[in-house]
């Protein structure tokens, strides 16, 4: 069940209220999961009390979605009968779930449902403007005015959801303002609130690293990059028995060896996947987290790496798993061997001793194909918590101060001694969340922190992260470009929603169309055309783009369940390339680097319908116009006068089938 224990206003969020989720206890331990943290186990851990789990979080006002998980295994809140089905395409999830409404009135009552809260998402400040909005109950009132000291400024209905509409107004920079808000409701007016803000104090509260803005990034899985010092490559096809398991050779050098390439391209950002000690090509299994693995190079490959790439002026981020380490972790092992003499017991989530059985040690250590053993493995017991049920990743106990320090510490030495520029944070929604505020305050604030949060991402930002891996973006990317199930202007209102969640921290995302987690858009998609329209709104949208290894010269991996095949090799034979696809991508590179109004400008969004997404960008002086035409009529755009086109074709009059085009105006 769920109860709610009141309600406060948060300088971040606006209004979160206090609710604790209970279950009657069973099993050994149990997790609250839900669209808040991605339905990851390991950040929201429950803790006992009589005959009960419980947990206490603080939500956002709204309505939210959740389960638990009871030693793994997943279940409907038996006490609370109101249930939904919930989908999120970005993470192939699909699962009945039980609903909370975390609501501090009555549906019925709407001028109670009004609210505005001087905070991050509902007054800020970024570049030359201020952003500030209304919540209102979803189709309640007639219309809603800012009103200022001599001024009255009509609000427009930015996006809904669930529960609420958002209205929002748009004023230039000023450090000071005072205003409140007249909500009309059937011609009748309703005065809400007496604000005085000063701006320059929530600006401190959220402060983005400035290079960020500027950036393209290129996302590598160094092992099947490029292959640069072919004496240290492992030798494991044999051993692992499947191909796409196995590691193909990339190593630091290789990358190095293709920053010409990269700078070419015009990337000046990248983000490597784990390149610490393990026994995975994917390296997500960390052995030693203070040392690049041998297979990639070692550290001096590094060193090598962050210099050469420094003259390019690329930065580059590093992938931190803190989640779980590798099974074959020293401190693992010492509890392995120590049992509960070892002074790392307290590392991780144990829950009994010995931590793995005979039989265990008996498969582990036998002459079984690498397949074999681990599925066997699988199905034996263990005494220890793991990543998805992978027996090769223990869980961390984050409730252990010497973990935290040890985050901490792994964050810092890489920056500090080897001038990395950020951290993307694996399995983010899976570690506790004050973990993160405090590895946050131990690193200055120009080194860029992104988390892996697969869902909605609110509890996790600005005191946490200064962005995430967009997947709520990449969400409605799907349905719309994919699977075409939402239309135009459903697409906008989840763009525009997104925008009201996040609020400053819309910018510093990291958006993508697809990652080694995901299938290759244009694999999904199956139409370059459509691929291409995709592509252009990625790099005019709000948000720092990202293109993963190959994407450029046409790589279209699909994932087939575990076999990973979007992490297919990079081909460095030019003759496969699809030239066409990297030119493009070059040019929207050079459109987004050189332009203040892609990169930091206003979203002004002018047509979404019948599959036609007409917008601008604009900054100061400078106006990007956008037209994408997804769809397979001919789309008539006369209103525009006065362009250049600086991407795509226009005849002046009709826009193409599934194409687009950029223009300055």
């Amino acid at each position: 069940m769920y109860k709610i224990f009141g309600f406060r206003d948060d300088k971040y969020l606006g209004r979160v209220g206090e609710v604790e989720f209970s279950i009657p206890k069973e099993g050994r331990y149990a997790y609250l999961l839900g669209n808040f943290n991605a339905f990851n186990e390991g950040s929201f851990r429950m803790r006992e009390d009589g005959d009960r789990w419980r947990i206490r979080v603080e939500l956002p006002e709204g309505i939210w979605y959740y389960l638990f998980s009871i030693e793994g295994e997943i279940s409907l809140d038996s006490e609370n009968h109101v249930t939904a089905l919930y989908k999120r395409r970005a993470y192939d999830f699909e699962k009945k779930v039980s609903v909370a409404e975390v609501l501090s009135f009555d549906l019925n009552d709407w001028e109670k449902a009004l609210y505005h809260h001087p905070s991050l998402v509902y007054a800020y400040p970024f570049e030359d403007w201020i952003f500030i909005r209304l919540r209102t109950l979803r189709d309640s009132v007639d219309a809603v005015n800012l009103l200022l000291e001599d001024d009255r400024t009509h609000m427009k209905r930015k996006a809904h959801d669930d529960v609420f509409d958002y209205y929002e107004a748009t004023l230039p920079y000023s450090e000071e303002l005072s205003y409140s808000f007249e909500v009309v409701k059937n011609g009748e007016k309703v005065y809400y609130g007496d604000f005085d803000v000063d701006f320059r104090e929530l600006e401190k509260l959220y402060e983005l690293p400035k290079w960020v803005l500027t950036r393209v990034f290129y996302q590598i899985m160094p092992d099947r990059f490029a292959n640069g010092n072919p004496n240290n490559d492992p030798n494991d096809r044999d051993i692992i028995g499947n191909k796409w398991a196995s590691h193909f050779g990339g190593d630091l050098e290789g990358i190095t060896q293709k920053l010409d390439y990269l700078k070419s391209l015009g990337v000046n950002a990248l983000y490597l996947t784990p390149i610490f000690e393990s026994r995975t090509y994917h390296s997500y299994d960390v052995e030693d987290y203070f040392h690049v693995a041998k297979k990639f190079g070692g550290d001096s490959a590094l060193k090598q790496l962050v210099e050469k790439a420094g003259e390019l002026d690329i930065r580059l981020i590093l992938d931190g798993v803190f989640h779980h380490t590798s099974f074959f972790h020293p401190y693992f092992q010492d509890v392995l061997e120590n049992g509960e003499n070892s002074k790392y017991k307290d590392f991780y989530r144990i829950l009994g001793f010995p931590v793995v059985s005979e039989e265990f040690l008996k498969v582990l250590h036998s002459n079984m194909s690498w397949i074999e053993k681990s599925k066997a493995l699988k199905r034996i017991p263990k005494n220890y918590e793991t990543f998805f049920g992978v027996w090769l990743m223990p869980r961390l106990n984050h409730d252990s101060g010497k973990v935290r320090e040890l985050i901490v510490n792994v964050g810092k030495y890489w920056v500090e001694r080897f001038g990395i520029s950020g951290w993307r944070l694996d399995v983010a929604s899976g570690v506790p969340i004050d973990v993160w505020e405090t590895f946050k305050d131990s690193l200055p604030n120009e080194v860029y922190l992104i988390g892996e949060i697969m869902d909605d991402a609110r509890l996790w930002l600005f005191n946490k992260f200064h962005g995430v891996m967009n997947y709520l973006l990449y969400d409605a990317l799907l349905r719309f470009f994919v699977y075409q199930e939402i239309s135009a202007q459903e697409f906008l209102n989840w763009l525009e929603l997104l925008s009201v969640y996040y609020g400053k921290a819309e910018y510093a995302m990291y958006n993508f169309l697809d990652n080694h987690d995901m299938s290759r858009f244009l694999g999904l998609v199956k139409n370059k055309q459509k691929y291409k329209c995709a592509l252009a709104f990625i790099f005019t949208y709000k948000g720092i783009p990202s293109i993963f290894y190959g994407d450029e010269v046409g790589l279209k991996g699909v994932r087939e369940h575990w076999i990973e095949t979007q992490r297919e090799e990079m081909p460095w034979d030019e003759k496969r390339w699809d030239k066409e696809l990297l030119e493009l991508t070059r040019e929207l590179i050079k459109l987004r680097q050189k332009s203040q109004a892609l990169q930091v400008g206003h979203f002004i969004p002018i047509i979404f319908e019948d599959g036609l997404l007409v917008y601008k960008r604009t900054f100061r002086d400078e106006n990007i116009f956008v037209a994408i035409n997804y769809s397979q009529k001919r789309a008539r755009l006369e209103q525009l006068k006065e362009y250049e086109v600086l991407l795509g074709q226009f005849d002046g009059k009709y826009l193409e089938p599934f194409s687009f085009f950029i223009a300055s105006l």
